[in-house]
């Protein structure tokens, strides 16, 4: 694939993959190497942000669920984690495409203005990196598991969202939302988990 270029801002990247993705289907490997001029952050934003809403996009939460899995072991590990071959070709068709990227311009314009670098040390932190990526590895776990059961997604994806705005942005106001809001992930599969316990 062509080298991109560097661009600047979140909003800049994702216009890129609104061109690219205009008449034609784009795969995950295509999605990863347009966003990866910003990093691993920008990716991690985008693939979460199509469940950051009550209505969700059927199919999509196993593979783009992996990817956030992958992305965060890399974040904590520091090295190239290896995709397969299959969730790299699942492909995305046009019209689901620029639905997600108009949710998700919308979201990011009025996120931007709200973040900028504070409690800096949440993201530099050595450890907290690892924290930080083996977290986000747990929650993209999490969103990948096909459950039938209504928003399941949604408490998992807002806090990639907000770990991966707070890690791009230097911000740890955003990071410790993301924690917060991570709380109430786990407490809501532990207590499924039970309930089905309970029920067998």
């Amino acid at each position: 694939m062509k080298k991109l270029k560097n661009y600047l801002t979140l909003e800049e990247g994702i216009l890129i993959l609104q061109k690219k993705g205009e008449n034609a289907s784009i795969s995950i490997e295509e999605l990863l190497h347009v966003l990866s001029g910003k990093g691993q952050s920008l990716i991690l934003l985008f693939l979460s942000l199509p469940f950051c809403q009550p209505l969700q996009i059927p199919g999509l939460s196993t593979p783009f669920g992996l990817a956030i899995a992958f992305i965060g072991l890399r974040i904590a590990f520091g090295k190239r984690v290896w995709l397969p071959k299959r969730l790299l070709a699942k492909t995305i068709t046009p019209h689901v495409l620029q639905k997600i990227i108009g949710k998700t311009l919308w979201l990011v314009r009025k996120a931007k203005h709200l973040a900028h670098p504070r409690l800096t040390w949440l993201r530099h932190y050595p450890a907290l990196n690892i924290i930080n990526g083996l977290l986000i590895a747990t929650l993209g776990i999490f969103l990948a598991l096909p459950l039938p059961i209504p928003l399941s997604n949604l408490t998992a994806a807002w806090s990639i969202f907000f770990i991966g705005l707070g890690v791009l942005e230097d911000d740890g106001i955003f990071i410790l939302i993301g924690y917060l809001i991570s709380l109430l992930t786990f407490a809501f599969f532990i207590t499924m988990a039970l309930s089905v316990k309970l029920i067998l």
